[in-house]
């Protein structure tokens, strides 16, 4: 099936939309405490470092006599044993309006905090992975700049890419379920399933440019693959082939969407690849126009 032009500018336009998110502004705050975990910090520090211009971690101590929180904040971490000046210093925090989390070795050290709210935590770890893949799925949780933050911190890029592929599994399994009219689907499907290319390519910090086509080409020869075999199974299914349809949507877009993300992970070198196509449209244009003969 033809996808109309319209879709193909929609896409151009949410991947102008994805570059935005991308380039959107980080600002991180670290507080540390006289008595720090020095395994959590030294964590943190490996884990923090900006990969674009666009993230900026800020760093103080929670007891310095000149205490301030910039308006400009996204989130704060605060680590700590437990102090006796903590619980005020962490309310002076999530009153400026920054959500704020905990980081801690034990909960035991964090009375004051019972439960996650949305604009204060606790995250009690004692290994580096655990303490990670908790902050990152927290940060989320409470940001809308989802694309930015990963950019700038692989340790988010796992947990951030995940939601951005359940959730174009579960759009497309909806569309497939709720569309009756043969190949009336197939547009919006892969317009989804282009537009979590683009979001995952943003996520794991690949800017726009002319490569992103050849991954456009194997998400669209993948929705095509994926729309014969839904006609296939609908054929010999009756009925259910409507359930049956939906179901290879979702997964086919949710297994499409991992690919995507372990590609993503990889650096790949288009080098080679873009060296063939310039080649070829060199010696093409030849043949069509050959340049004239000059008089020596």
């Amino acid at each position: 099936m033809r996808i109309p032009v319209d879709s193909v500018v929609d896409a151009v336009k949410m991947g102008v939309s994805v570059q935005g998110d991308v380039d959107a502004p980080v600002r991180v705050a670290v507080y540390l405490d006289a008595n720090a975990p020095s395994h959590i910090v030294s964590c943190l520090r490996d884990a923090l470092v900006p990969q674009a211009t666009s993230g900026l971690v800020r760093v103080a101590r929670l007891d310095a006599p000149a205490f301030s929180v910039k308006a400009d904040t996204d989130v704060a971490l605060v680590v700590s044993s437990g102090s006796p000046l903590l619980q005020d210093r962490v309310q002076q925090i999530v009153i400026a309006g920054v959500p704020t989390v905990v980081l801690c070795e034990s909960s035991v050290e964090v009375p004051f905090i019972q439960r996650d709210t949305a604009m204060l935590g606790l995250i009690a770890a004692s290994d580096a992975t655990h303490l990670l893949s908790s902050l990152a799925r927290w940060i989320l949780d409470r940001t809308d700049k989802e694309t930015a933050f990963a950019a700038n911190f692989s340790f988010m890029r796992i947990a951030a890419s995940m939601r951005i592929v359940r959730s174009a599994a579960m759009a497309n399994l909806a569309t497939g379920a709720l569309f009756f009219v043969p190949g009336a689907d197939f547009p919006i499907m892969t317009m989804t399933q282009l537009g979590m290319m683009l979001k995952l390519a943003g996520v794991f910090g690949k800017p726009m440019r002319v490569e992103r086509a050849y991954e456009a080409a194997l998400v669209l020869a993948g929705a095509l693959a994926l729309r014969a075999g839904a006609r296939a199974v609908v054929r010999r299914a009756g009925r259910p082939g409507v359930l049956f349809k939906a179901l290879i949507a979702g997964a086919g877009t949710f297994g499409m969407g991992c690919c995507l993300s372990a590609y993503y992970e990889r650096d790949v070198d288009y080098g080679p690849l873009n060296d063939f196509f310039r080649g070829t449209y060199v010696r093409a244009r030849s043949l069509i126009a050959p340049e004239p003969l000059t008089a020596q």
